[in-house]
């Protein structure tokens, strides 16, 4: 039953997760920040000024923001890892107990 379960669960993982990703705008890299496009019209002379600023707000990649060690958490290949670990687990202990 908990072999079942633990492929249940890697299966379910990789589902949110990938669901998550792709809302996120299925972007390669982690983002942190994202891009906000100003548009101001100018009422006296009809001209448009655009300007840019970095929001803080987190996208969810496939790859990691950097390559530190504690960046590597907040990517889909770290979901992909654990819970295709988790499958590989439940498999393997479903083989040895029958």
């Amino acid at each position: 039953m908990l072999n079942r379960l633990l492929i249940i669960l890697g299966i379910v993982g990789i589902l949110a997760g990938g669901y998550v990703w792709h809302q996120d705008g299925h972007q390669v890299f982690s983002k942190d920040r994202e891009e906000v496009v100003k548009e101001v019209k100018d009422e006296l002379f009809g001209t448009i000024t655009r300007t840019t600023e970095y929001v803080p707000a987190f996208k969810f990649g496939l790859l990691p923001l950097n390559s530190t060690v504690a960046d590597i958490p907040r990517c889909y290949v770290f979901v992909l890892g654990v819970c295709g670990t988790l499958i590989i687990l439940g498999v393997v202990r479903m083989r040895k107990s029958s």
